[in-house]
């Protein structure tokens, strides 16, 4: 009878052992699946980290050939030096002095209108060379047209305006024209350099029915052929009406 409390105690410890094992078992897993989560907050704060300073960190340029870029400074040096001894050989000789000496006073003939008008016009020529015909210019020419003070000044002024004549101001032009021939074809010169100075105009209606008008019936062959040539019309054979080339350019 004794011995059955030796086989219960024993059957007691080995549920106890059983017992104990399974506990351990439990927290062995739980504590596992703790160390694996902490390791993947660890992994992704890591990713974080590293996203964020991928983000703020600026790209890291090739580092410069030192080399190459002395050598460049080198020959960009030696490029300014040459041009320096050149423009100082041509001051040397005077040419920029001169020529902006020129072209200043040429500036203030043009505009100055107490000058004789062909003084002025011829002017145009070398400003228009260097650039300067500007806007002061051409009004000052359009002032010159508007306001003529002797016979010819118009044609003056329209020879200064080639290539500045507008669809603004063409009618004026025209109008100009229109007046001369009603005069009786009395100014060749306002109907010549008004003839070159429209033709940029083409192929605008109004400035070809007039040089056509002009090739087929100015008195002055010279006149008649370069309108003819300005709207593609074969030159006149010869003058028309008895007139004369009297009144010809200078």
């Amino acid at each position: 009878m004794k011995s059955i409390p030796i086989i219960a105690l024993a059957v007691a410890l080995a549920a106890l052992a059983i017992a104990l094992k399974t506990k351990d078992v439990d927290v062995s897993v739980d504590v596992q699946e703790r160390n694996d989560a902490l390791r993947s907050e660890v992994q992704e704060l890591r990713e974080r980290l590293a996203a964020l300073e991928n983000a703020g960190r600026p790209a890291v340029a090739a580092a410069p050939d030192v080399q190459s870029l002395e050598q460049q400074v080198e020959e960009l040096a030696s490029n300014q030096q040459d041009i320096a001894e050149l423009a100082l050989g041509i001051d040397s000789l005077g040419v920029l002095e001169t020529q902006e000496r020129e072209i200043l006073n040429a500036y203030k003939t043009l505009i100055d209108e107490k000058r004789p008008a062909w003084e002025r016009v011829k002017q145009a020529a070398l400003l228009k060379r260097y650039g300067q015909f500007d806007q002061q210019a051409v009004d000052s020419m359009w002032d010159l047209f508007t306001n003529p003070q002797k016979t010819y000044d118009q044609a003056a002024a329209l020879l200064a305006l080639k290539g500045h004549v507008t669809r603004e101001n063409r009618d004026d032009v025209l109008a100009a024209l229109n007046q001369d021939i009603e005069n009786g074809y009395q100014n060749g010169r306002l109907r010549y350099y008004g003839i070159e100075a429209l033709e940029p105009l083409l192929p605008d209606s109004e400035v070809r029915d007039w040089l056509t008008h002009l090739a087929q019936n100015d008195p002055e062959s010279k006149i008649a052929g370069r309108a003819a040539k300005s709207v593609g019309l074969p030159a006149p054979a010869a003058l028309k009406g008895g007139g004369s080339d009297a009144d010809r350019r200078k």
